[in-house]
């Protein structure tokens, strides 16, 4: 059982630099808008986000982790995310999704 969380642990920290957006990347990137709750995607208030924007791949995988409403939507990568507030409108969730995965390096071929 050591041996096994050893080989997961090596095999986790080998290769990849963790990667880290800062709030101002992300609200650039998808042009949001601060409301009294958090922001708004292009100023559409169907499609507002929480004021806590997931920052790297450990944010999104914590807030995805405790979604009950698929409102998290994530860069291809899961570097980088926002949260959903219902009411959030489907089309919001694809254009962040869109934006959000430009934030990412393209993939490797």
């Amino acid at each position: 059982m050591v041996a096994l969380a050893t080989v997961l642990v090596a095999a986790t920290g080998c290769g990849e630099d963790d990667v880290r957006y800062s709030d101002a990347k992300i609200v650039d990137q998808l042009n949001l808008e601060q409301t009294k709750n958090g922001y708004t995607i292009d100023g559409n208030l169907f499609c507002e986000v929480s004021a806590k924007l997931l920052n790297d791949a450990a944010e999104v995988e914590a807030a995805e982790e405790k979604d009950d409403l698929g409102l998290v939507i994530s860069s291809r990568e899961g570097n980088a995310g926002v949260s959903g507030v219902p009411v959030f409108a489907p089309e919001c969730g694809e254009k962040a999704d869109e934006k959000l995965n430009r934030l990412d390096p393209p993939p490797k071929e």
